[in-house]
């Protein structure tokens, strides 16, 4: 098993030039302690959001800059939400940042949270977002195979004599990555041996049957050992004791779920997952009892990660949530540290379940 964080970044407003410090440094530090991967989310603004907290929009920016500071660790979005944005943009932008990170990026796409304003506000529909999804992402794998200008006349998109250069790094392809519920992409990303990212509130019980899918898919194809790419996530915090853990975290998680509700989230984890997560300072008891924030000591996380891993099927690389403001800086990073050094030993031979037939 590998290793990684997922730099979820939000933090409670001060300014969105200290709030990427504060993210580029926990990626800094991963490098430092031998985490493999850095997924980083890209959030748009929402009016819950307006002088509460600070996102990051433009994840392949922070990539950029992350990638001077770092020597080893690869890097992603989780995810770029393409059908937003012209396909030949993104294929050049994620072709100069591949450039940027010396190969070190991963191409992660999806169609993120499912709120209508990101699509409204640029005048675009909501209800076609998958379909516009999947045409964006074969016009910008067109853009990286193609040498000659083309001409693209689709459904969603337009483009005369397109010519997309950089070519990426490696020649005509790069690592790819999704973040999906779709059973359509879930077969494409197995058969085409894109990383599968699953988010840190997704059950064991939702994870398995698409993992099995997606799995089936890459075995069909002739991949092996599938589920070496999906990467499961985990909010994850290392102290001397689990009640030690909950308080530390207490006031964050509180500040986060008041504006979560707000913008609908707790309703779809209810809707979704059947948790319900009260509005207030109880709120992260009940993410604990869940099973999606793991804390405590290292050997009690490690015990829980186990177990995870044997009812959701099998992952190959376990993601831990990065980018909150929890406790202090100095407590976030002694928990990442021991986390390297007193967790990941401990889980490194884990073994992914064998792919179920197709």
């Amino acid at each position: 098993m590998e290793f990684g964080i997922f730099s979820n970044g939000i933090r409670p407003h001060t300014s969105a030039a200290r709030t990427y410090d504060e993210d580029i440094r926990e990626i800094v530090l991963a490098d430092r302690l031998g985490y493999s991967v850095a997924y980083i989310s890209e959030h748009h603004g929402e009016p819950p959001y307006i002088g509460r907290i600070d996102t990051i929009p433009a994840p392949d920016l922070m990539m950029c800059k992350a990638a001077g500071l770092t020597s080893r660790i690869r890097m992603g979005a989780a995810v770029k939400l393409i059908h937003l944005h012209h396909p030949l943009d993104v294929a050049i932008q994620a072709a100069v940042t591949d450039h940027l990170t010396g190969g070190r990026y991963i191409f992660g796409f999806g169609s993120g949270f499912p709120l209508p304003l990101f699509s409204e506000e640029r005048g675009l529909g909501f209800e076609d977002r998958h379909e516009r999804l999947n045409e964006a992402l074969d016009f910008v794998l067109k853009c990286w195979a193609t040498d000659a200008p083309f001409d693209w006349d689709g459904r969603h998109f337009r483009g005369r004599g397109v010519v997309a250069l950089p070519k990426p790094f490696a020649g005509r392809e790069m690592p790819m990555a999704t973040a999906t519920d779709s059973e359509d992409m879930l077969r494409i990303a197995g058969a085409r041996g894109y990383t599968l990212i699953s988010a840190f509130l997704e059950s064991a019980e939702r994870l398995r049957p698409k993992g099995d899918l997606y799995a089936a898919a890459a075995g069909a194809a002739g991949l092996s050992d599938p589920r070496r790419n999906i990467a499961a996530s985990r909010i994850v915090y290392i102290a001397d004791s689990e009640r030690q853990a909950i308080e530390d975290l207490r006031p964050a998680v509180t500040h986060e779920i008041g504006f979560q509700a707000e913008r609908g989230f707790l309703k779809m984890l209810d809707k979704v997952y059947g948790l319900h997560v009260p509005n207030d300072e109880r709120g992260i008891e009940a993410l604990v009892e869940a099973g999606f924030y793991l804390l405590g000591d290292a050997d009690s996380v490690a015990g829980k990660i186990a177990r995870f891993h044997d009812e959701s099927g099998g992952f190959g690389t376990f993601l831990i949530v990065t980018g909150k403001d929890w406790a202090t800086r100095e407590k976030r990073e002694r928990s990442m540290r021991l986390f390297m050094e007193q967790v990941a030993p401990q889980l490194r031979d884990t073994v992914p379940a064998e792919p179920a037939p197709a």
